[in-house]
């Protein structure tokens, strides 16, 4: 999965699974998100990406705590559900905007063998 498209699905899904809010997005961010870069996304949505990792990245941890997971417990309920709104906002974002086919890659090219060429 490395489209970030297919990753905000990814953790779209995780959100939307069993289980309190804030593990589902301590689960969301780091299995899918945590590594998506702001480059790699619509320049509109670079900043509440940006904004995310920062909310997700406050607390230092403790012991063998990840930063992910130390910062989402000390959150309340309803700041983790803002949270994961903003990866939902972001999915939207990416669905919405037009598919970027990727440009076509230059093949070196290599003389036809004499025989295919006509030549002999």
């Amino acid at each position: 999965m490395s489209l970030p498209l297919e990753r905000f699905e990814g953790a779209v899904q995780a959100l939307i699974a069993d289980g309190p809010v804030k593990q589902r997005l301590v689960r969301a961010y780091t299995e899918y998100l945590e590594d998506v870069l702001e480059v790699e996304i619509p320049v509109s949505a670079g900043g509440a990406l940006n904004e995310l990792h920062e909310a997700l990245h406050r607390v230092a941890p403790s012991g063998n705590e990840t930063p992910v997971k130390a910062s989402v417990q000390k959150m309340s309920t309803g700041e983790a559900a803002w949270h994961a709104g903003t990866i939902l906002r972001l999915y939207v974002e990416l669905l919405t905007q037009p598919r970027r086919v990727e440009p076509l890659k230059v093949v070196e090219t290599v003389p036809l063998p004499q025989f295919l060429a006509g030549g002999g």
